[in-house]
């Protein structure tokens, strides 16, 4: 009861530092997205009018999201381009009258050309330019009783995706190697490789893509593509697309994720050498580093004696001012100017830019207010320096594309929730989260909830990020994190939602190091060997809880 005081005295004490900003200081401040936030706070509480409304756009650093819904529940959106204005007063009665610009503009839209008749849709075909293939075809398909299976029966992949989304209930059916291997070129392939491998949708369309090409395909694709393999029992295909992938794909990382496949289907040491030397920090590069009985990567180790430079760590303004300074400094400056933030206050900020400096070729795993962790078990304290890490890189006032606030990227939903319901913070404020005591304090009492629903510090990163309704689903699921071959790393590949499938990797990754350098060195096998040991129990706990 002492304890839960002084949290609420020492929030309550943060609180008279919260900035509120009106509508007329904000339009005065450089678009950020710490301006898009503080406008959006304004727009909740309805403290914006129609008038104002209607010229915010040019004080909007990025109309998306939030901001974007928020303002047009006030100014509904004209539902098409206003250029186009007039091509929208023909519709399918009278679409014969509109000139050829017009008549493109209305057959945009699948519906449209839908509910088209056939006469029409000939007339239409008529007046088309005959170099302008693609159209005409899709208005053929339209003209038969199932444009989906006319434009598979006539190898039409440029069209194929389009119809495809367009209906709801999508048909499944086995794709001829040759037509398969025609929508491998198209550049939605890899979205829809994607989603049919990650969603299991499609059983014989699945089937068909053990088909395609290797050659054709590149980075994401062949990736998935590799694990679509594996799902269908072909470890042969599987890992000429692993290989492609690992030619093909940029980042290190994700060389080193394909690479694990190649291990993984052969068994071929000179992977996992080759693993165990790459320069990048994962979970992969990791484990293989402990099955070859090597140590973890070198950590960077930083010693400021300054205590602080002159730059405001509370006001989220000056960091969106630095962050897109930093963004539009050349590289090979960027060591000079995180050298005026080497200091002990500031050092999340000097570490963010060193990385970028050098590529990220070194790894900075800093502690920043690491004495406010002093009270939590060492599992704790790495748990969330691991989250904090990833979410934020330490930065206090980050402000993220959905306004999640503060070194542990609080969501204002849950910040609130936390800091009205459940902590009962006197005249709470969201802004709060911007203070790096009470973004421990809270990820601290998050963390008690999550972990005593969750086993596992993977599980426990998938449900900060994706929330515990969603990895509660996933964890009920027969297919995913059961013993099998492959398992845990298949499942770990198949997690539904992908933020949350990179997320929890380089949490793990951040969370071996941090017990490392805290004196525990708990090998990472010991999290994957969990990850499908403890699921049977782990739905038992979630079905009491």
């Amino acid at each position: 009861m002492l304890k839960k005081s002084l949290v609420i005295l020492c929030l309550s004490i943060v609180y008279a530092n919260c900035a509120v900003y009106s509508y007329e200081e904000l339009e005065k401040k450089p678009n950020s997205l710490a301006k898009d936030y503080y406008l959006y706070r304004l727009l909740e509480a309805n403290k914006i009018e129609k008038k104002d409304a209607e010229g915010l756009k040019e004080h909007i650093y990025r109309y998306a999201g939030k901001i974007k819904t928020a303002i047009e529940a006030i100014i509904p959106p004209l539902g098409y381009n206003k250029e186009y204005e007039l091509c929208y007063k023909f519709n399918t009665q009278n679409i014969l009258d509109a000139n050829l610009s017009c008549q493109l503009v209305r057959l945009n839209s699948l519906t449209f050309i839908q509910d088209l008749n056939s006469s029409t849709r000939d007339e239409i075909k008529k007046n088309i330019p005959k170099e302008n293939v693609k159209l005409i075809k899709l208005l053929d398909a339209f003209d038969s009783k199932d444009p989906l299976n006319y434009v598979v029966l006539n190898y039409d992949s440029s069209n194929f995706y389009k119809i495809y989304d367009f209906y709801k209930n999508k048909k499944d059916f086995f794709l001829e190697a040759e037509f398969v291997n025609e929508l491998a070129k198209e550049k939605e392939f890899t979205n829809f490789v994607r989603e049919l491998v990650i969603k299991k949708k499609s059983p014989l369309i699945r089937k068909s893509l053990v088909n395609v090409d290797a050659n054709l395909t590149h980075q994401d694709n062949a990736f998935y593509l590799g694990v679509n393999a594996i799902l269908e029992d072909n470890d042969e295909k599987a890992f000429e697309f692993f290989k492609v992938a690992k030619e093909t794909f940029q980042s290190k990382a994700l060389v080193d994720n394909a690479t694990f496949w190649l291990y993984q289907i052969s068994k071929d040491d000179k992977y996992l050498e080759e693993l165990s030397q790459s320069s990048s920090l994962n979970i992969y590069s990791l484990y293989a580093r402990e099955l070859k009985q090597k140590p973890i990567h070198k950590i960077e180790i930083l010693d400021p004696k300054k205590e602080k430079n002159d730059f405001n760590m509370k006001d989220p303004f000056a960091w969106q001012a630095l962050s897109q300074k930093i963004n539009k400094t050349p590289k090979k400056e960027l060591a000079k100017l995180a050298k005026e933030f080497y200091t002990k206050e500031n050092i999340a900020i000097y570490a963010y830019i060193q990385e970028r400096a050098e590529g990220f070729e070194k790894n900075y795993f800093i502690m920043p207010y690491f004495e406010l962790l002093k009270d939590y078990s060492t599992q704790r304290k790495a748990m969330i320096l691991a989250l904090a890490r990833q979410e934020s890189r330490f930065i206090p006032t980050a402000i993220s594309t959905s306004y999640a606030l503060g070194i542990m990227q609080f969501i204002p939903f849950l910040a609130n929730h936390i800091g009205n319901k459940e902590l009962q913070i006197p005249n709470f404020d969201q802004d709060m989260l911007f203070d790096p005591k009470i973004a421990y304090t809270f990820a601290n009492h998050h963390l008690d909830y999550l972990e005593s629903k969750l086993n596992s510090p993977i599980f426990v990163a998938y449900a900060y990020n994706g929330g515990i309704g969603f990895t509660t689903r996933m964890l009920k699921r027969e297919d995913l994190f059961k013993q099998g071959k492959y398992e845990p790393f298949l499942s770990m590949e198949l997690v539904p939602y992908a933020e949350s499938r990179n997320y929890a990797k380089k949490v793990l990754a951040n969370y071996v190091v941090y017990l490392h350098l805290l004196n525990d060195n708990t090998p990472i096998s010991k999290f994957f060997e969990n990850l499908t040991q403890n699921t049977d129990s782990q739905n038992k706990n979630l079905a009491l809880k």
